[in-house]
């Protein structure tokens, strides 16, 4: 699988899959989005610098998007993700936000509706923690590696076991 940029000819995919019954039901704003307004908020996340968002392909076929919002205030990306329907429970969101979450080296967090199993699967298979319930929402969390293990750091030895430790999970991980 690989990451690639949106690009504004993307808007029609894109449309289809946030008009989807299943995101909408998944997602905060839960209304049809009209192409008008669909547009403009392309536009929008394109132009902004805090914005990262992609398209995962997978056999050079489209198969969901992934978008990162930096926050500046907290320091951290907010993460956003959709499957497309015809490739939902294949594990092709798990990649794509580890993908995503892994490339931005930053803590991470994602705001999940409680009924979104699907989403908590992908949350916790990215590394990110629950850490409170509000009014419907799971807050998910995650730091980068480094600051999770900034002890290592402190002496080469033990940084380069952390890091021998670090490669093994990942491989462990793929297997």
């Amino acid at each position: 699988m690989i990451l690639r940029k949106v690009s504004f000819e993307d808007w029609e995919i894109l449309l289809d899959w946030r008009n989807d019954i299943d995101t909408r039901k998944n997602s905060h704003h839960m209304e049809l989005v009209k192409e008008e307004n669909h547009k403009e908020w392309l536009h929008s996340k394109l132009a902004n610098e805090n914005c990262k968002l992609f398209i995962a392909i997978e056999n050079e076929i489209p198969v969901g998007t992934v978008r990162a919002e930096f926050d500046k205030q907290n320091s951290e990306y907010e993460l956003f993700w959709t499957v497309s329907p015809d490739f939902r429970g294949k594990g092709i969101g798990k990649i794509m936000v580890k993908l995503l979450a892994d490339k931005l080296q930053a803590k991470v967090r994602a705001e999940i509706k409680i009924g979104n199993i699907a989403s908590i699967k992908i949350a916790e298979y990215t590394g990110m923690k629950l850490l409170k319930e509000e009014n419907g929402i799971l807050h998910y969390s995650k730091l980068i590696f480094e600051k999770q293990n900034s002890h290592c750091l402190k002496n080469k030895n033990l940084f380069r076991k952390c890091i021998s430790l670090r490669i093994l999970l990942i491989w462990i991980q793929k297997k």
